[in-house]
């Protein structure tokens, strides 16, 4: 799905990217609003595991191990373990409204390159666990949509 530019743009954009966090993570997500309902909810393990086997996420990304095979037992995530589950998500749908294609998205999104000046190099999907790391990953995103290299 290409997103289709006209006076709304920004929300033309958001609307591809929540759509295809939906479909991702098998949730109904179409704002902001949702998401934060999500997050404060807790994402279940049904979610967890679709987007983590999707993904190929490292077994430490979202928590510890321990955490993540606790709460796999429990049922549910934290909040705060929610944002990263949601936020890595999002950084995939805008690389896949990028690449115009999931698999492309997906290679690029799990490859370790120099993205932080101490060269040691690091993946996009372990950038987006955290909020700074979405930023930068997402600014390269941006700027390469707009061919500022």
């Amino acid at each position: 799905m290409v997103a289709h530019f006209s006076d709304d743009s920004a929300l033309d954009i958001a609307e591809t990217v929540f759509t295809r966090m939906a479909r991702l993570l098998d949730l109904r997500i179409r704002s902001d609003a949702d998401a934060i309902r999500v997050v404060g909810k807790g994402v279940s393990v049904h979610t967890y595991k679709r987007v983590a086997g999707k993904l190929h996420f490292p077994a430490n990304l979202v928590a510890p191990e321990s955490t993540v095979r606790r709460r796999l037992l429990e049922g549910r995530f934290s909040e705060a373990e929610s944002e990263r589950i949601l936020r890595i998500a999002r950084v995939f749908a805008e690389a896949v409204e990028l690449f115009g294609d999931e698999d492309k998205a997906l290679a690029w999104f799990t490859t370790a390159s120099d993205y932080l000046d101490e060269g040691t190099p690091i993946t996009p999907m372990a950038l987006a666990a955290t909020d700074n790391g979405a930023r930068l990953i997402e600014s390269r995103i941006m700027r390469t949509a707009h061919g500022m290299f």
